[in-house]
């Protein structure tokens, strides 16, 4: 019997459920709502029993379970702590029920991550050994790879880099500090300073309205510097931008190269590249296999 690995994206919205095989090789595929609402308990049954239909579906022998998770989680220990988009949510040992209920090794990482190692190892990051890759959308989060491999820090808190601080007194921020990149460039900061939701300024700027190209300017200067922090940190060999606001492709991303030469050190600015992401929203799911491979 071939073997397979089984990988969950949990969302807010929406939990995915893929078969894979060793190579990578996406088959089946299951997508159910979430129900937030209906709580941490029955949302794991649900998840439960769409594995098992993926299984019961194509009998294989499941070598083990990849789950992406909203974050924060503890990967060490299988938790995943308060995501805010899962009310009721503390501190669930959500690798230790599903191993109990499957007897598999299961892996489980932050959305974020999952989505940082699909772009390693099936999209635009394949082959390079340093970049980090973020997300912008309701809000900004990010993954780093460091000589191939994803950087978790001492906690497994690493790439948070939507909490970055750029004014110490501006905008509040959904975590409740002011002034961070979140705060500063995400779609929902879209939506606070200029009126608009991201799809809204998407369709202005197609129309060539004045406030639409006034906006994508502040909105590229704030992610130049954001981005400007990160690479003068981290010196990456490429900044992978993924998210909803990255569907405005080089309409954010050529002003945004020139914000990040006038912000970041000379030497660092000259030689990372700001790319795409190649994956899209099969990012984070192809991560939870990523990980298990």
């Amino acid at each position: 019997m071939k073997k397979y690995i089984i990988a969950a994206d949990l969302g807010g919205t929406k939990i995915q459920v893929v078969l894979a095989d060793e190579k990578g090789k996406c088959y089946d595929h299951l997508r159910i709502p979430t129900d937030s609402h209906l709580g941490q308990k029955e949302i794991i049954r649900k998840m439960e029993d769409a594995i098992l239909e993926i299984v019961n579906n194509k009998p294989a022998s499941i070598l083990s379970i990849g789950i992406c998770a909203p974050g924060p989680v503890d990967f060490a220990k299988g938790i995943v702590s308060n995501p805010p988009n899962l009310p009721g949510w503390k501190n669930v040992k959500l690798g230790e029920l599903l191993k109990r209920k499957f007897h598999v090794p299961v892996m489980i990482d932050n959305d974020a991550n999952c989505a940082a190692l699909a772009e390693a190892k099936f999209g635009a990051g394949k082959g390079i050994k340093n970049f980090v890759y973020v997300t912008i959308s309701t809000g900004i989060g990010g993954g780093i790879i460091i000589d191939g491999k994803l950087y978790r820090g001492a906690v497994g808190a690493a790439g948070e880099i939507g909490h970055t601080i750029m004014q110490k007194n501006g905008p509040l921020c959904g975590c409740g500090q002011h002034g961070h990149f979140e705060a500063m460039a995400s779609g929902t900061a879209v939506q606070r300073m200029f009126g608009h939701s991201a799809i809204e300024l998407s369709l202005a700027l197609k129309e060539n309205k004045q406030w639409a190209k006034e906006a994508l300017n502040e909105l590229a200067d704030n992610i130049g510097i954001g981005f400007a922090n990160v690479i003068n940190i981290l010196n990456p060999e490429l900044i992978i931008v993924g998210g909803g606001l990255s569907n405005l492709g080089e309409k954010l991303l050529k002003p945004v190269r020139a914000y990040v030469k006038k912000y970041a050190l000379p030497l660092p600015a000259s030689s990372v590249k700001i790319a795409k992401a190649k994956l899209g929203t099969k990012a984070e799911v192809l991560g939870a296999v990523a990980l298990c491979l």
